[in-house]
């Protein structure tokens, strides 16, 4: 009887080793074994935890990535509707002498006593852009060229005084502004501002470039929409690109992590402001200009930034998975059965089994025969 109940408990513990592929599943069937292998395998499923958070974190690198390719695109798109905006002309407003014969800047243009070609001294020319006017008053003898630096040492005046090549006064706006010319004569000698510069006093009033302005309204669409790129590049409440810092537990020990630091990309943060004045004026579009090249100069350091925290995270990711591959084979190692082993024990251990069983039928059949010889 015990050796049979030896027997089922032999047949039990194999029966569970092939069940379950190990040979040790309890302490008392190899205690070095089986606390290394526990040790080993509560480590690996530390690592595996962990590899949610490095997960999350690589997946924001790369939410953040696709959202830097789409600003970057946007960018070049802003460049070219900013360059084709400098293919038109500005409209600014201007006013052209019409004196027949030509000046040279040092045409006579006032006496003592003045004629209908020279104005009298004393007599006032005054040229103003709405806000600031300059005024020149004649001193018997002044050349065209007092006018002109009377005008343009102006402070504040958005006009410019010159002569073309055809030798006629032209004032010239520099900015978005009306060009309005006035003076004063006391009329001796029949003199006019026409007959003496060939100018007619009045407003020569500035005009929208409506092509481009239908550019700048563009150009400022395009940084909305990277704007919303920047909104939409966050990955599971991560946003690299709006700023977001992010700090990633590598190891189970937590003596290892990485930090990342997001940087702001929106337009007004890489330093692109909108349109100036509606991209009229030359100046506005080549600062536009500007400011997108260093724009995407700023960009291309924030990816390099991103980039490789991103190649850190993937080597981390690729080394922990390495890692508990180890450590799972390492812990099956030490635990795993022999299946082939233990299945021809017990089947030897069934044969025995049912052999013990027999002859304890046998043995107890005899014993039956035998008394009822004797009546019993």
């Amino acid at each position: 009887m015990f050796s049979l109940s030896s027997m089922n408990s032999e047949i039990d513990r194999l029966q569970t080793r092939l069940a379950s592929g190990k040979r040790v599943n309890t302490p008392t069937d190899d205690p070095g074994a089986y606390f290394v292998a526990a040790g080993l395998t509560a480590r690996a499923s530390s690592l595996n935890g962990l590899m949610t958070g490095i997960t999350n974190a690589q997946s924001a690198i790369t939410a953040a990535n696709q959202g830097i390719s789409a600003i970057q695109s946007l960018l070049n798109s802003a460049q070219t509707v900013a360059n084709q905006a400098l293919q038109y002309a500005q409209s600014l407003a201007s006013v052209t002498g019409t004196n027949s014969s030509a000046f040279t800047t040092g045409s006579t243009i006032a006496s003592g006593s003045g004629s209908s070609t020279r104005l009298r001294a004393g007599d006032t020319v005054t040229v103003g852009d709405g806000t600031t006017t300059a005024t020149y008053t004649a001193v018997s003898g002044d050349t065209i060229q007092t006018l002109l630096n009377a005008v343009n040492g102006t402070s504040g005046l958005k006009v410019t005084a010159s002569l073309n090549t055809s030798g006629q006064l032209k004032f010239a706006a520099t900015s978005n502004v009306n060009v309005t010319i006035g003076g004063t004569l006391n009329g001796a000698g029949g003199g006019t501002l026409t007959s003496i510069l060939g100018l007619t006093a009045g407003t020569t009033t500035y005009t929208n470039n409506t092509l481009r302005q239908g550019l700048a309204t563009q150009f400022n669409s395009l940084l909305s929409q990277i704007d919303q790129a920047v909104a939409d590049a966050g990955y599971n409440g991560i946003n690299l690109l709006t700023g977001a810092t992010s700090t990633v537990t590598l190891n189970e020990t937590g003596s290892s992590s990485v930090t990342i630091t997001g940087s702001q990309a929106t337009s007004s943060a890489l330093g692109v402001a909108s349109a100036g004045n509606t991209f009229q004026l030359d100046s506005d579009i080549n600062t536009a200009l500007t400011e997108v090249t260093n724009a995407l100069t700023a960009l291309q350091a924030i990816s390099t930034t991103i980039g490789s925290v991103g190649t850190i995270m993937q080597t981390r990711i690729d080394f922990n998975k390495a890692m508990m591959d180890t450590l799972t084979s390492g812990a099956d190692s030490l635990t795993a059965n022999d299946a082939n082993a233990d299945g021809a024990a017990l089947l030897a251990l069934q044969t025995r089994q049912q052999i013990a069983a027999t002859s304890m039928s046998l043995t107890r059949g005899g014993d039956t025969s035998v008394l009822r010889l004797f009546g019993l």
